[in-house]
């Protein structure tokens, strides 16, 4: 004798013995079975015996009769073990469930009629396009062959919705206005995950009921550890019959009745995940929207990812326009060719790396008789930090020939660089005036890399710094020192990239090396002795570029 398992949303199980005997089933009083249940109408199914066995018939419900998950349409044979909804309540036909029951990350989840099946697996099998499908008995699944063909059909659409360009907020929005029309549902929201902590961070919510839109969506933690960690669609359709997840507080505030949850796979890894669910809507999700949705999300994490490169190729390019304008700025301030101030030689050159980074050098004539030479690295890169160096030009530019005592120079600049520039970005600073009458040089040094006087002979003296960097604090004061240049003596100014270039990860060019460079080359003219000190940092580095800006100006005073 055949029996019905009979699980209510609320309540106790029970057994009803079949008894070979029609059965009606609906609210009304005089069904055989009476539900207690707001969603089932006063008689929505009848259960009748057939030659074959049993066979279900829905009597015209609102909210339709499933089986296995699918509406029923008329009448349909019942096989022993078939799951019946009928509103809220769940039937087995001729055999209690055995729910099963798995440990995901330490936490226990038990599902039913609930569906874990891997993402893989799912796109593996496409709708069937031009395949005639069949049921056991033989004859065609009207069903079968419509819902493969919905899903061809929502796939094309969604694909051509997806083909064009847009920025990435405005496509997760739609990705979701997507999924809400072609598969209804009560909530969803798209997680994706950080690139800097790889947690999830929801993106895009909706709510389609308002009556939920003052509550919190519960996403299971366990459902989501399983949709991450085996790369697994998971479809809830009874949360009820589900007793981890039925005794969850917001489950039950929610009325969820059916969810599923969908990883964002971009054929290589899992951006994010989708997680949708149902309250007022009665229907609940199938084994075909959980393949829907998985084809679905599949497409978007694709497109997302196109999305995220694509927005990565306008940032490079932004960038790479940055530097290019960056690199004009810079040649345009730099001067062009080298003074004539005999008896003395001077030759300079900058090398930009590809990041610019705001080095600068110049010759200012002060008289006939005095000549400015100036070396500048400003902390900071890009735009912005040439934009700054550019602006101090011309400070500089607008203080000659006018002042010449180089303290009160360096503290007026200073002042100019704090109060014009962000609290990140400050300069720093060497300016000598040479008088060719006396061959004597007054200098300030505002935090710049000590210059290198390498006499004609003995050891070579470090100009170290009389002052801190321009712009780092206000009301600054600067000392000017002075030294004397003897007949064959070099001057050495650069910045950082000379020194601090590097040979592996440890070794620096250094100052030392520099200065042994300088005894080896004092006999040479300066230009020459410029180009071999470059030709020596990139072969001690071994690269052919500069990894980062370098700058070096050589003066030589003849005999």
């Amino acid at each position: 004798m055949a029996n019905l398992y009979i699980y209510p949303k609320t309540g106790e199980p029970s057994t009803f013995p079949m008894a070979g005997q029609r059965v009606t089933i609906g609210r009304a009083s005089a069904n055989d079975i009476v539900l207690s249940d707001q969603f089932s109408s006063g008689c929505h199914a009848v259960i009748v015996p057939t030659e074959r066995g049993y066979a279900l018939v829905d009597q015209g419900s609102k909210n339709g009769t499933f089986v296995n998950g699918r509406r029923v349409n008329g009448e349909i044979d019942l096989a022993r073990g078939d799951e019946i909804l009928v509103g809220s309540t769940r039937f087995y036909f001729d055999r209690d469930f055995q729910p099963i029951v798995e440990t995901v990350a330490g936490t226990t989840f038990t599902h039913s009629s609930n569906t874990i099946i891997q993402v893989k697996e799912l796109l593996k099998k496409p709708a069937a396009t031009g395949v005639i499908v069949k049921t056991p008995g033989g004859g065609l699944d009207l069903e079968r062959f419509r819902q493969d063909q919905k899903i061809i059909a929502v796939v094309a659409e969604v694909s051509q919705a997806l083909i064009y360009h847009m920025p990435l907020d405005k496509l997760l929005d739609h990705v979701m206005d997507v999924l809400i029309q072609h598969l209804p549902m009560d909530r969803g929201v798209l997680m994706l995950k950080s690139e800097a902590t790889q947690a999830l961070e929801p993106k895009v919510v909706r709510v389609q009921n308002a009556a939920l839109r003052t509550q919190s969506i519960f996403v299971s933690q366990t459902i989501v550890k399983t949709a991450l960690e085996r790369n697994s669609a998971i479809l809830i359709s009874d949360i009820q019959a589900d007793e981890g997840l039925r005794a969850q507080i917001s489950v039950v505030q929610a009325q969820i009745h059916s969810a599923m949850c969908v990883p964002l796979w971009n054929n290589q890894d899992i951006i994010g995940l989708i997680y949708c669910d149902r309250a007022s809507l009665l229907e609940q999700f199938t084994e075909d929207d959980l393949r829907m949705l998985t084809l679905l999300a599949n497409l978007a994490a694709v497109k997302i990812e196109n999305a995220r490169l694509y927005e990565v190729s306008l940032k490079n390019a932004q960038l790479e326009r940055e530097i290019a304008l960056a690199v004009q700025i810079q040649k345009n301030f730099l001067p062009r060719t080298e003074p004539d101030f005999a008896p003395y030689e001077i030759s300079g050159s900058a090398r930009a790396c590809r990041r610019v980074g705001g080095d600068y050098y110049d010759y200012i004539v002060v008289d006939p008789n005095r000549l400015a030479i100036v070396i500048a690295d400003v902390s900071g890169v890009g735009v912005s930090a040439s934009l700054l160096m550019a602006s101090l030009r011309g400070a500089l530019h607008e203080k000659f020939p006018g002042t010449v005592d180089l303290g009160d120079l360096a503290a007026k600049l200073n002042e100019f660089v704090y109060s014009s520039s962000d609290s990140h970005l400050f300069i720093s600073f060497f300016l000598t005036i040479i008088d060719r009458r006396t061959d004597e040089a007054a200098y300030i040094n505002a935090g710049h890399n000590p210059p290198l006087l390498q006499p004609h002979k003995g050891p070579a003296r470090l100009l170290e710094s009389t002052g801190l960097c321009l712009g780092m604090f206000p009301d600054q004061s600067y000392e000017e020192r002075r030294i004397v240049m003897g007949p064959g003596d070099l001057l050495c100014l650069y910045t950082d990239g000379i020194v601090e270039s590097r040979k592996g990860e440890h070794e620096e060019y250094g100052d030392e090396r520099l200065a042994e460079r300088l005894r080896e080359l004092g006999s040479l003219p300066a230009q020459v002795v410029r180009d071999k000190i470059f030709e020596d940092v990139f072969g001690f580095s071994g690269c052919t570029e500069a990894g980062d800006d370098m700058t070096l100006v050589v003066v030589k005073r003849n005999p």
